[in-house]
Formats: C-alpha cells, structure tokens, sequence
C-alpha cells in the first residue's frame, strides 16, 4: 500500500505541475542577477538559456583546468612515484569523462530540439497563447 500511496502523491504533484506552471511563468520575472558576458534581461526563458550557456562554457574550462593541472602533477610532482602517477592519470581520466558527459548532454538537447541550446526556445506563456490563439 505504501509504494501505491508515493506514486498517486507523486504523479498529483506532476498533474499540478503541468496545470500550474503556465500560470508560475505568466508572472513578471524579476532578475537579481546578472550572467558574466550576457545582456541583462528581465525574461525567465532567457535567463535559463544564458544560465546554461554560461555553466557549460565553465564546465569545459575547468575540465582543461584539470587536465593540465593532472599534467602537472603527472610531469613534475610525481617523480617517480607510482601512488602520485595514478592519481594524476585518474585525475586526466575524470576530467575527460566530466567534460565528455557535459558534450553529450550538450549533443542530446540539440539533438532533440535545436531550440533547447540555440537561444530561440519561447516561453510558456508564448506556446500557450500561439496554442489558444489569441
């Protein structure tokens, strides 16, 4: 009865979702932050799209930041040191993996809808209004 009751609780909370969200996103967004490199904007959609932008540009420099800092340590601090050596080599490892994950989610998003990454996705409000058509 447990597992029956968490997924009615679980799927109200989704229908309510669904029905609310329109409405949450017909509010006036207020922007307390600024994105580095993006113009200001008081518009949520494009707030998110400058979000997502921004965080995965600095994923990708900090996964080069790591593998050079694995270079580093692989070249010079190890000194011959097979303990130091694994961990720089697991250190490039995890760097690439992290950057390849961020590439492919990346590739899925484009992959599914262009809009999703290339900076053209509308709002809720806008699909519902073109839906409805007013």
């Amino acid at each position: 009865m447990g597992k029956a009751k968490k997924l009615f609780n679980k799927s109200i909370l989704i229908v309510l979702g669904i029905f609310l969200l329109p409405l949450l996103t017909q509010a006036q967004y207020t922007n307390n932050e600024n994105i580095p490199g993006q113009a200001p904007t008081s518009d949520l959609v494009t707030y998110l799209d400058n979000l997502y932008n921004f965080s995965i540009a600095i994923a990708a420099i900090l996964a080069v930041f790591m593998i050079a800092v694995g270079a580093f340590l692989y070249i010079f601090t190890s000194a011959g040191n097979a303990s130091k050596i694994m961990d720089a080599k697991e250190m490039i490892k995890n760097a690439i993996i992290g950057l390849v994950i961020v590439l492919i989610a990346f590739l899925i998003l484009f992959i599914i809808n262009p809009d999703l990454v290339g900076g053209t996705l509308s709002g809720p409000a806008d699909v519902i209004n073109n839906v409805v058509g007013d």
